[in-house]
């Protein structure tokens, strides 16, 4: 005969177990939703109650795992939560293990330095350490890149075990930013080759028209890209007679990283 008491632990327990389920659905959701959701476009894709996920939400939100706009009240991933992932990829602190290393690629070429990981189909912006030139870009944490146009988003895919990188590139969407975007699979696999040869990966004005990137990988102590470093400026500044000498500094500069976490790999 079961005793009442254990009958109360036993409901109060899966009680538990179910709002961790819907708390751990609702974040899964919200990672599909970069502009974030509304508490009723939440409650309509779970479709759960909605003082139940009200209540999730206002907790994730004290937590601090969950941000919302004031005007538009859509709720959003927060920083802390990202930076929580990326404990998940790899048992080192990247950033604090990148952050001298940024400062000294950021006083080599001027430009700001950052540094992200790859989140589902996108690269997300985890560190970044600012130019010390009169005009420099400043990117918000949290801030997304795709796979096919960026030099974040380049690397990490041309670096992905091959398995992997034919299953993220049938999931892209070519969307041509302007008439410099690769928009074919055939050619974007071409340029990973490349990528993989030369240690480092180019944007040049395929995002956004006037603004040159260049992007290195992070490996594990297994060899693994986890993460990349790269920095972005000015076409008329960064100009495409330094990029080889900037991706140079930037590939050593990814490689040092990746030592300073385990990767065993001499500089050229």
């Amino acid at each position: 005969m079961i005793h009442k008491y254990e009958l109360m632990v036993e409901n109060r327990d899966r009680t538990n177990i179910s709002m961790i389920t819907k708390a751990m659905e609702l974040l899964e959701s919200l990672s599909k939703y970069p502009k974030g959701l509304t508490l009723q476009e939440i409650v309509g894709i779970l479709d759960y109650p909605k003082s139940s996920i009200y209540k999730i939400a206002t907790n994730l939100l004290d937590l601090g795992y969950v941000g919302r706009e004031p005007d538009s009240l859509r709720y959003f991933l927060s920083h802390k939560l990202l930076l929580l992932g990326l404990t998940a990829v790899s048992s080192y602190d990247i950033i604090e293990k990148s952050e001298e290393y940024m400062k000294r690629l950021r006083d080599k070429v001027g430009e700001s330095v950052m540094i992200g990981t790859l989140v589902d189909t996108e690269v997300v912006l985890i560190k970044q350490v600012q130019g010390n030139l009169d005009f420099v870009f400043t990117l918000q944490q949290g801030m997304r890149f795709n796979l096919h146009s960026t030099a974040p988003g380049k690397v990490l895919l041309a670096f992905m075990p091959e398995k992997d990188q034919r299953e993220k590139l049938s999931e892209i969407h070519f969307e041509a930013h302007n008439e410099y975007t690769i928009t074919e699979k055939g050619l974007l696999k071409k340029e990973l080759d490349r990528i993989v040869t030369d240690g480092y990966a180019l944007d040049l004005n395929e995002t956004v028209k006037g603004v040159h990137c260049i992007a290195a990988p992070i490996f594990d102590e297994r060899g693994n890209a986890i993460a990349c470093i790269w920095t972005s400026g000015p076409a008329g500044r960064l100009s495409e007679d330094k990029v080889r000498s900037v991706g140079l500094q930037t590939r050593n500069a990814g490689l040092e990283i990746s030592q300073n976490i385990g990767y065993k790999h001499k500089l050229k």
